[in-house]
């Protein structure tokens, strides 16, 4: 069994905090419950992200267990249905993208993925481990969650759980479940103007 903590060989090239080396999304998810104290803490810091006009147009609408788990898991793609039911919580994230007056929220998916970001580095500091989901059914959230449409869009799925081992996933994802690189930042960030 290898612990995911050992899969993570990744390196800063500037002087960052540990944290944002530190987190990976692993796939990997151990079946540990998570307490009602530490759910909050998670969306808590989710709810400070910095917003356009204040406006905070995230929604997370998340299920730990039971039916109502049952149908957030029936939202996934094939792959991701291999091992995020595993995981202690799973959330379906949503963005505002208008305003009660039918304004255009133009910031909207900005600064939801700023909420997520302030949520996945919490779990990571809490020894958590989080995985953003792609592969969902963006239609059918609405309904299980019971969001409306015409206000919201549907962003993405989160799995989020304790860290599992090589154990707790089927043999063909192993392989794949590691901490990804990231571009050099000359590629990424450029003074006055883009020059690629």
């Amino acid at each position: 069994m290898t612990a995911v903590d050992n899969k993570n060989s990744r390196t800063a090239g500037a002087d960052i905090e540990a944290m944002f080396t530190d987190r990976w999304s692993s796939k990997a998810f151990s079946d540990q419950t998570l307490k009602q104290e530490q759910i909050n803490s998670l969306f808590e810091a989710a709810r400070w992200a910095p917003s356009g006009n204040n406006r905070q147009p995230w929604l997370f609408v998340y299920s730990t267990s039971g039916p109502q788990r049952e149908k957030f898991d029936s939202l996934l793609s094939e792959g991701n249905a291999v091992y995020v039911p595993k995981a202690a919580m799973m959330v379906l994230v949503f963005a505002r993208t208008f305003d009660d007056d039918g304004n255009r929220i133009r910031t909207a998916f900005f600064d939801t993925g700023a909420a997520w970001m302030s949520l996945a580095l919490q779990a990571n500091l809490m020894g958590l481990n989080t995985r953003a989901l792609g592969g969902i059914d963006l239609d059918g959230a609405y309904e299980i969650a019971n969001v409306p449409a015409d206000k919201y869009e549907t962003v993405c799925g989160i799995a989020i759980g304790y860290p599992g081992t090589d154990a707790d996933l089927i043999p063909s994802l192993v392989q794949q479940n590691f901490a990804n690189d990231r571009k050099d930042i000359s590629v990424v960030a450029y003074s006055d103007r883009y020059s690629p």
